[in-house]
């Protein structure tokens, strides 16, 4: 069976564009301490990633929010990792 492709990034604005356009969230990977957003591949993915780099309206007050909570999954996450679950 074939592994379904995956788009990584550290950017946390588009990650939390991709959110909330696409209403999904992303996966999560810690790699040298950095938390990385991991979407499936799919046309909508590339779409919305055009988008928000044309400049499509979102509303503020959900982009800002949203950018707070993938921040802070962000760093809890990497925090997990590196106390090894452990606070």
């Amino acid at each position: 069976m074939e592994r379904a492709k995956e788009f990584t990034t550290s950017d946390l604005y588009l990650t939390s564009a991709i959110s909330i356009l696409l209403k999904i969230k992303p996966d999560f990977i810690v790699k040298n301490n950095r938390t990385l957003f991991v979407f499936q591949v799919s046309n909508d993915l590339y779409q919305a990633m055009s988008d928000f780099n044309s400049g499509v309206a979102i509303n503020a007050y959900d982009f800002s929010q949203m950018i707070k909570r993938m921040r802070s999954e962000m760093i809890t996450r990497r925090d997990m990792k590196n106390n090894n679950g452990r606070h």
